[in-house]
């Protein structure tokens, strides 16, 4: 899976025209690229978009969204 920044580098964006486009903060795709900041469900369909990508194909997206839908842990049995 590639990385936000190789996706944006790939669309021959800047992170000022990637954020832009996205309507976020240049601060926030530079901290998610550099793994400072972990992107909402909001920033995340923003980027996406704007990338024209389905947010699971970004590995940033990807371990942002997996920790919110894995099942509750299960407790053993006593």
């Amino acid at each position: 899976m590639p990385s936000l920044r190789q996706v944006r580098v790939g669309r021959l964006l800047t992170i000022r025209e990637l954020a832009r486009q996205a309507g976020v903060a240049m601060s926030t795709v530079y901290l998610i690229e550099a793994g400072r900041s972990r992107p909402s469900f909001r920033v995340i369909r923003q980027l996406a978009a704007a990338l024209g990508v389905e947010p699971q194909t970004v590995d940033e997206f990807r371990g942002a969204l997996e920790p919110r839908y894995a099942p509750p842990p299960v407790e053993p049995e006593r």
